[in-house]
């Protein structure tokens, strides 16, 4: 098991989308450029997310989760297919996300897996040893 700290922007790494491997899923969803685009933006965006949720109460949470779903869950084509609500729909799966990665195992999707605790079988986890690091946001 890992022992090193995350610290408080937690861990946010790129990992391999399970849809670039599944052809019924992929077919649903848009190109590769639109997933890549939007796991780099959930890369910058999910560990301030996660900093500025750090502070809050947990009452002030459960009201922040109601306007997450509710937010995505109006204005995901917005997210997907641009429209008015597409800066609200990305800002509100980007705080969701930061929600989720307080989660023991944190969380991984869409090409991104974020979690603020150490655990086993992070993908993120960066080994001291000599083996090569985990890929981690951006190119």
């Amino acid at each position: 098991m890992p022992s090193d700290s995350i610290g408080v922007f937690g861990r946010v790494v790129r990992v391999r989308d399970s849809t670039d491997t599944d052809e019924a899923v992929r077919t649903l969803l848009p190109g590769p450029r639109f997933r890549t685009g939007l796991a780099d933006f959930l890369c910058f965006l999910v560990p301030l997310a996660i900093e500025e949720q750090s502070h809050l109460s947990s009452e002030r949470i459960d009201g922040m989760r109601e306007e997450l779903l509710d937010t995505i869950a109006a204005h995901g084509d917005d997210l997907q297919f641009g429209g008015t609500h597409q800066k609200s729909a990305r800002v509100a799966l980007a705080k969701a996300l930061a929600l989720l990665a307080t989660a023991e195992g944190g969380v991984t999707i869409l090409g991104v897996h974020a979690c603020t605790a150490v655990h086993e079988g992070c993908p993120g986890f960066k080994p001291r040893e000599s083996t090569p690091p985990a890929s981690g946001c951006g190119p």
